[in-house]
């Protein structure tokens, strides 16, 4: 059995993205996926980790890490290569990991007001708050390859599920060009196809949300 163990759900952001992490840091680790319908994050093995009650839940050795942002950073430092924050680019790379929550934030909002059926003036004005923070993103790009500028980096990884997860509600980014290349680019990275959301495999994409 591996000394190192992730707790996980399908479809999570946050257990994607440190899923990504380890696939490019290049450790192995046992797997433990949950089910949120059953509330399996709630169960006595991952309340003793966690008493929070969260996914995803890394197990390192003796190192428990449960926060998604705090466990890429913690990966970073304890398995340094290969490098996910660029020495010249640090300052970047760590503002645009802490940013990144904001879109998660903004998709949940949008997908709620769906799933309850608001009344559509809410749903519009929770998609244009999407858009504003959209906007910021397509921004930070400008005519860099990754979102922190040249390299490939944590951010990226904190960032790129997040963007998934507006892709699998039906946006295809039309008004943010730059964000629909990088989108793409990092759907074809190994990372991605092979932490890709089992369940998202075995399901159709919807298609409502019109960024």
């Amino acid at each position: 059995m591996s000394a190192r163990m992730l707790i996980w759900g399908s479809g999570s952001a946050p257990c994607w993205r440190v899923m990504i992490a380890l696939e490019e840091k290049g450790l192995q680790y046992e797997s433990k996926r949950i089910d949120f319908s059953s509330k399996g994050h709630k169960t006595p093995e991952v309340l003793k980790l966690n008493p929070r009650g969260q996914v995803p839940v890394l197990k390192d050795g003796d190192t428990v890490v449960s926060e998604s942002l705090a466990t890429l950073q913690y990966l970073e430092e304890a398995y340094p290569e290969p490098c996910l924050v660029p020495k010249a680019a640090s300052p970047q790379v760590l503002q645009r990991l802490h940013e990144s929550p904001n879109v998660l934030q903004a998709i949940r909002a949008v997908f709620m007001a769906k799933n309850k059926n608001e009344p559509q003036e809410e749903l519009d004005s929770k998609v244009k708050e999407l858009k504003k923070e959209l906007a910021y993103w397509e921004s930070y790009l400008g005519s860099n390859k990754y979102i922190a500028g040249t390299e490939y980096s944590l951010a990226d990884i904190a960032i790129g599920p997040n963007l998934m997860f507006a892709t699998r509600l039906g946006g295809k980014f039309k008004e943010f060009p730059r964000l629909a290349k990088y989108i793409t680019m990092l759907k074809e990275r190994s990372s991605f196809q092979k932490t890709w959301p089992p369940h998202w495999k075995e399901s159709q994409d919807q298609d409502w949300l019109e960024i």
